[in-house]
């Protein structure tokens, strides 16, 4: 029986791992794939990118979402939650 090559194990590996990550988030934000939902979350993110941001944005946002996102720890947080608010409405 021959052995597998090191490379090919990887392989298998990386495609088992990135199909894994990709499953869920899909999970997590089902609105992922619609195009409204991206287009949502790149809006708020080109629009508060430069730390302001447009009064036209901050009322199409809900306003527990609003805190959520001001209260956050970091900007990790505060990615997640815009993407809680466009992806699972």
């Amino acid at each position: 029986m021959r052995k597998k090559s090191f490379n090919r194990k990887t392989i298998e590996f990386s495609i088992i791992i990135f199909l894994g990550f990709f499953l869920g988030i899909l999970f997590v934000w089902p609105g992922i794939t619609s195009v409204k939902g991206r287009n949502c979350f790149f809006k708020i993110i080109k629009d508060g990118g430069d730390g302001s941001i447009k009064l036209n944005t901050v009322l199409s946002i809900d306003p527990q979402y609003l805190l959520k996102i001001k209260n956050a720890k970091n900007l990790y947080y505060k990615v997640l939650y815009i993407g809680d608010y466009c992806f699972r409405k």
